[in-house]
């Protein structure tokens, strides 16, 4: 049985038993939990997207003024990523291909200019 459902078991018995102020202290008990319980569920997912993020981290690397991703033995797998779209707002921005004779990427975004793809 959770939680919730034990405090409300127990609200049931006091208000039975008329014991209005027993009751009201366990409402706010009640309320209390839920309000960690949500707070709990808030962290866990704040933890998880920074655990992403880390990992995202972990797995790039920088030359030619852009980002590569590359698997555990550093082969690349992913990229270029835009350098300024990773370092100020951790979002990783696909460069293109600039026009012919395509010596370089830019990023549609910022238009950051990156080295040969």
């Amino acid at each position: 049985m959770s939680l919730l459902n034990e405090l409300q078991a127990i609200g049931k018995i006091l208000q039975k038993a008329g014991n209005i102020e027993l009751y009201e202290k366990l409402l706010t008990i009640q309320e209390k939990a839920l309000e960690t319980m949500d707070q709990n569920k808030n962290l866990r997912e704040e933890n998880s997207k920074l655990k992403e993020k880390l990992k995202i981290k972990d797995s790039l690397i920088f030359k030619e003024n852009a980002y590569y991703t590359v698997d555990q033995e550093g082969n690349v797998k992913d990229g270029p990523f835009c350098s300024r779209c990773w370092d100020y707002d951790e979002k990783l921005i696909c460069m293109h291909l600039s026009k012919p004779p395509f010596k370089s990427v830019w990023c549609p975004k910022c238009k950051t200019l990156g080295g040969p793809k």
